[in-house]
């Protein structure tokens, strides 16, 4: 059987037996003489008034318990309380609890920072020489810009893990972000290095030290440069690149790398599609190489946003087709593939104009796709663009060593306009070459030149 002690710090007799009864146990030592409903009817207290009462006019302790720490007295706050201590049984008192806490706290702290010395033995933070735009491939291009043109990076230039990027835009397109991440870290030249910075729990420890491996998507990058300061490295870059991707011209390697990085990202878009209007109906499916070789197939031939349409399609009749019964939901998403091809091959043999899809808002581009399309290839809108027949910038190469399909641009000589005398002579009269007719300073006359 417990008792309770009271110190009490005010005078009021009014209020030392408010306090006394609310403190008063039964004869059981357990129970309560009074409940708290019939204390503040005796008094006239208001639950308020009652609470900030006992704890300001008195400290209650358990007599017969003392604390197995420090064998002091335990205090009590409330009744709440003292019923919790009586049934654990064996006491804490707060102050050796708080001690613990600090003490846990404190051997936390030195182990993150054991942790952060070993990291930084393990992953060293090292100069390099200067990153330059020539040197570095379209994708490794692209995925630097869009890693560091994040405004976290402007502090202490370290990324932000590509893993907890906001889900309204990615740094990759999530069916392809590890696979991106992976890439651009295995890359030739390196560009990227992990920092140790970065969250201890993103790195695999083993006996309490770093195995050198890490988790992607979890794992901060710094990027490689000659300057001391992680957050000088960056501007220089980015300034580059934007330039490069403004006015050019690119670099010779960037144009056999464009086009597929143009089918990748648009073949990722559209897989994304598939799932989220699956998703709609309530359909699920595993997409495996069937379904990305009947995508890229579609791809090949039509827009993004035509083979939006047949993918929009094939879902609302794979759910119907399920809702007719006799199929499970399994079967239902899988024949989305089949219904796909067949409607791509349809309008090709046939030859049908078909109506292309805009982007949704409910499926935003990540990051990488908005620099890729947007700013490298300046497409202000991919989604009607066939991919085959896409072409870049003009200023991607110089207009005299034009060799790779690009954007229309005529050479010095060909914008030379022909000026012709505003009287002519018989020397500018010319027969037509298509049917005899006399004309004026051309081989075909008007009617001759659409044929």
């Amino acid at each position: 059987m417990a008792t309770i002690g009271l110190e009490l710090y005010t005078d009021v007799p009014e209020e030392v037996a408010a306090i006394e009864a609310y403190w008063r146990l039964a004869p059981d030592g357990e129970t309560w003489e009074q409940t708290v409903t019939e204390v503040r009817a005796k008094f006239g207290l208001k639950a308020q008034e009652l609470t900030r009462l006992v704890q300001t006019g008195a400290a209650a302790f358990v007599v017969d318990l003392a604390c197995t720490t420090c064998n002091g007295v335990t205090d009590v706050a409330h009744r709440t309380e003292f019923a919790s201590l009586i049934r654990q049984g064996n006491i804490v008192c707060g102050s050796c609890q708080l001690a613990e806490r600090q003490d846990r706290e404190e051997a936390k702290r030195q182990q993150a920072k054991q942790r952060r010395d070993a990291l930084l033995q393990r992953f060293p933070i090292r100069t390099t020489d200067a990153l330059t735009v020539d040197s570095l491939s379209l994708f490794q291009a692209i995925a630097l810009h869009a890693m560091f043109s994040d405004p976290a990076v402007e502090d202490a230039g370290l990324t932000t893990p590509t893993g907890i990027w906001p889900k309204d835009r990615r740094w990759a397109p999530d069916n392809r972000l590890y696979d991106f991440e992976r890439r651009l870290l295995n890359a030739e030249h390196r560009t990227v290095a992990v920092h140790p910075d970065s969250h201890q729990d993103a790195f695999v420890w083993k006996d309490d030290a770093p195995d050198g491996s890490y988790y992607l998507g979890q794992v901060s990058y710094y990027l490689h440069g000659p300057e001391e300061e992680l957050n000088a490295r960056s501007p220089r870059l980015l300034r580059d690149l934007n330039q490069t991707f403004r006015e050019g011209p690119w670099p010779s390697q960037w144009h056999g790398q464009w086009r597929d990085l143009w089918d990748e990202l648009a073949l990722s878009y559209a897989s994304a599609y598939l799932d989220m209007k699956l998703g709609e109906h309530n359909l699920e499916m595993k997409q495996g190489e069937g379904t990305l070789t009947a995508l890229s197939d579609a791809l090949a031939t039509f827009s993004l946003g035509q083979v939006f349409n047949f993918i929009y399609r094939a879902t609302k009749d794979s759910a119907a087709y399920y809702l007719r019964g006799g199929v499970n939901k399994r079967q239902a998403a899988n024949s989305t593939v089949g219904r796909i091809s067949a409607a791509a091959d349809r309008a090709r043999a046939n030859e049908w104009e078909v109506k292309s899809f805009g982007r949704p808002w409910t499926l935003p581009l990540s990051a990488i796709g908005e620099t890729f399309f947007n700013k490298v290839m300046w497409q202000a809108d991919m989604m009607p663009v066939v991919a085959r027949e896409a072409v870049v910038p003009q200023h991607a190469v110089p207009a005299q060593t034009a060799d790779v399909p690009q954007q229309a641009q005529a050479s010095p000589d060909e914008t030379k306009s022909v000026e012709w005398p505003t009287d002519p002579s018989d020397d500018d009269i010319n027969d037509c070459s298509g049917c005899g007719q006399q004309i004026y300073g051309k081989d075909l006359c008007a009617e001759c030149q659409p044929v």
